[in-house]
This record gives structure tokens, sequence and C-alpha cells, in this order.
């Protein structure tokens, strides 16, 4: 069964077309959140176990997913930079977002944005709108390079060596690709899967609560400020 899977998708994936596939949805799954729909890092998964089988080049897997993440990191950047801000502040409070809190995620990217540029790479939610937000709040561009070059150079080696290293074990693993097997194989999926966007879920509700604070201290403070204008 998992050879007829591995050959299925054999034809998609070989030399060039798998290094186009594996490039462009990276891309896109950061500069116009399609991670949403297709994590990047799936690809980039599946691209390494088709270089660990011998298809495709590993350095060259690995390249272009760091280049395609970095890439569409600060295209994500730039639309959120050019027009996020104008357009949240014309129609944000249809989606909740009062010009208090606009300010005080520009305030915490700011304090916080470097950490969490990085960590948001790690994050499948967060990282395909995590960049953009980056963006709306003008958080200097070389300080966002940066951050995001260290996470984006982590991210794509790191899923790729894990995609080679479950190619090479490939003969190993088809012993067990029983449908028992595959199941087990699927849960184990779905289980990690969850704990991501659990992971995902907590670490965003942890800033928003962060934003609130700050816009909460900031009503508490203006009447102080109105009190000394007068």
């Amino acid at each position: 069964m998992l050879e007829k899977i591995i050959d299925f998708f054999r034809p998609y994936l070989e030399a060039p077309w798998g290094y186009v596939i594996v490039g462009t949805v990276t891309f896109l799954e950061n500069s116009v959140g399609a991670g949403v729909i297709v994590p990047g890092e799936t690809l980039v998964i599946i691209g390494g176990v088709y270089a660990g089988l011998g298809d495709l080049w590993l350095p060259l897997v690995a390249a272009v997913a760091v280049i395609g993440a970095v890439a569409g990191d600060n295209f994500g950047y730039w639309i959120g930079r050019r027009f996020g801000r104008g357009f949240l502040e014309n129609h944000g409070r249809k989606l909740f977002v009062t010009p208090e809190r606009l300010g005080a995620t520009e305030r915490f990217y700011q304090r916080h944005g470097g950490k969490t540029v990085f960590l948001g790479r790690f994050i499948p939610v967060v990282r395909s709108v995590g960049f953009i937000v980056a963006g709306i709040s003008h958080m200097p561009w070389k300080r966002f390079f940066a951050y995001d070059l260290l996470g984006a150079t982590i991210w794509g080696i790191g899923h790729t060596m894990i995609g080679y290293a479950l190619g090479e074990s490939y003969e190993r693993l088809e012993r067990y690709a029983t449908p028992f097997g595959m199941v087990v194989l699927a849960v184990l999926l779905l289980l990690i899967g969850g704990s991501k966007l659990l992971a995902a879920r907590r670490r965003l509700n942890e800033e928003f609560e962060e934003i609130e604070v700050e816009v909460g201290q900031e009503g508490d403070l203006a009447p102080q400020h109105e009190r000394e204008g007068d």
C-alpha cells in the first residue's frame, strides 16, 4: 500500500517539478495565507522523502524550501505594510479590529516582533498570517528579515531532513505498511496535527491577551492624560 502511494505521487514530485512544487507552496503559504489549506511543511517533508528515495537532490530541496519561505514571508510582509493598515483602518471594525487594538498590536511587534516572527515560523496558523501582521505593524524590515531568515532556515532544513530520514527508511517502513499500520499512522498524524493546532491557538490567545492588556492600560491612562492636559 505504501508503495502505491509513493508511486502515485512520484510523477508529480520528480525533478524538476518536485523543486518547483516545494518552492511554490512554501511561497504561497506565507505570502497569501494558503497554508490554511495546504501546510507548506507537509510538502517540504514529502520533498525530503523523495530525496531519500533518490528522486530529488537533498540540498536543493532544502534550498528551495528556505528560499520559498523567505520570499513568501517578505511578500506577505510587503502586502501588510503597503495595504494592510489602510484596509484595517477603513474596514477593521467589521473584523473587530479597533484603532486601539491596531495601535497595541503595533507596539507589541515593536517590543516582541523578533521572537514572534521567529517562533511563528514553527506554528502553522501563525505562520500563515503573522508575517502580514508584522508588515501592518510596520516592524522594521531589517529586524524582520534577520529573524525570518533564521527561522526559515531552521524550519526548511529541519523538515527536509525529517522527510529524508523517512525516505531512507522506506524499505523498513514498507514492512509495517499494512492496513492496520496505516490506520495507526493516520491516528498519529492526526494527534500531531491536533497538538500543533492547540499550540497555535494557545500561542495566539497569549498574544491577544498581551495586546488586550496594553489596550486596557491605555484606557485606564486616558483620563489621566486628559486631566494633565486640563
